[in-house]
């Protein structure tokens, strides 16, 4: 198991802040955080490339703090890997093997290649390989070092979308047969497949944890929202139980009955917001005029978003489209019931 005790480090002007998390033996675990937010500087901590400020770093109850990289049993993995070009992909795959026989590494760097599905390129160079090819070689040379703990910073990110399906493959299998990894991602699709359990991470901060369906369904911030493909998410203010968007004035929106005064988040899901041509005589109480801003595809219906004083965006088919003569400019209602409104705290 990997544990990270209160770790703090400056870096210029931004830092990460007391960090605290955990990576059970059996943990597929998923780092979310946008561009910026600390996630690879993380790593590279964890794996020795920089020292932390403060704080403590154990892996299966050893302490691996100060422990120089090739001392910390870890593997690290970047978004584009550092292979050496002038070697083939045995000689990549052999070169963590020091102090082996050569017929000891060669048996082994056969099975990791097997293992990855590059045995037919064990003797190519890996200049002409694809991103794919070369994370195989990548993964194959990191567990030829026999890591505890898998780190992977974007792996799959330079990679073809064909190819993606089976690496994430290889990388569940790994997970399985009793690896542990921490892989930092934006992908949502890749945070599903793949993860056990999650944590989000902004301006070097944890300010999340929990299973995928939690963080998915109960998002604490708008980038966990937006993550999951919902962007109606608003920091807000409660008094006598009615909510008020923070900097805009003019926007009120009714809620659950019982909510309590306070600051807090809100979340509509764009599923729940309904479309009118004119003021509806609804029971949804929340009822915004707007002008349509955009139109846009989805695998599957419509993403619509509405400037009423704030951006709503709304999922619907394209029946609905089509029924209501929506196009940008055009003069709607964006209405949802007081019901739909989660409030997260």
């Amino acid at each position: 198991m990997l544990e990270i005790r209160n770790l703090n480090k400056s870096f210029g002007r931004f830092s990460i802040k007391n960090i605290n998390l955990k990576v059970a033996s059996k943990d597929y675990f998923i780092l979310l955080g946008p561009s910026g937010a600390g996630k690879s500087l993380l790593l590279e901590i964890i794996a020795g490339l920089t020292k932390a400020d403060t704080g403590t770093i154990t892996l299966n109850g050893a302490d691996i703090t100060g422990k120089a990289i090739d001392k910390r049993k870890t593997g690290l993995i970047f978004q584009h890997p550092a292979i050496f070009p002038h070697l083939s992909v045995k000689d990549n795959i052999m070169f963590p093997m020091v102090g082996s026989s050569r017929e000891a590494r060669k048996l082994k760097s056969d099975l990791l290649a097997e293992q990855m599905g590059i045995s037919h390129l064990l003797d190519s160079r890996t200049a002409k390989l694809s991103g794919g090819e070369l994370q195989r070689v990548a993964l194959a040379r990191v567990l030829a070092s026999e890591p505890l703990i898998l780190l992977l910073d974007e792996p799959l990110s330079a990679v073809d979308t064909s190819m993606k399906t089976g690496l994430r493959g290889l990388l569940r299998n790994l997970n399985m047969n009793g690896l542990p990894i921490l892989h930092v991602t934006h992908d949502y699709e890749e945070a599903i497949a793949l993860s056990t359990s999650m944590a989000v991470i902004e301006n070097g901060e944890i300010i999340q944890r929990g299973t995928p369906e939690e963080i998915f369904n109960k998002p604490a911030s708008s980038f966990a929202a937006a993550f999951s493909g919902e962007h109606n998410f608003f920091k807000v203010h409660i008094k006598d139980h009615i909510i008020h968007p923070e900097g805009i004035d003019n926007i009120r929106i009714f809620g659950p009955e019982e909510i309590q005064d306070g600051k807090a988040h809100v979340m509509i899901r764009s599923r729940n917001i309904i479309i009118s041509n004119e003021k509806p005589d609804l029971s949804t109480m929340n009822n915004f005029q707007g002008i349509v801003q955009s139109i846009n595809p989805l695998r599957e219906g419509f993403e619509v978003i509405i400037d009423c004083g704030v951006s709503i965006f709304a999922r619907i088919t394209r029946e609905s489209v089509e029924r209501l003569s929506l196009h940008p400019g055009k003069s709607v209602w964006a209405c949802f019931k007081a019901s739909s409104v989660e409030i997260i705290r």
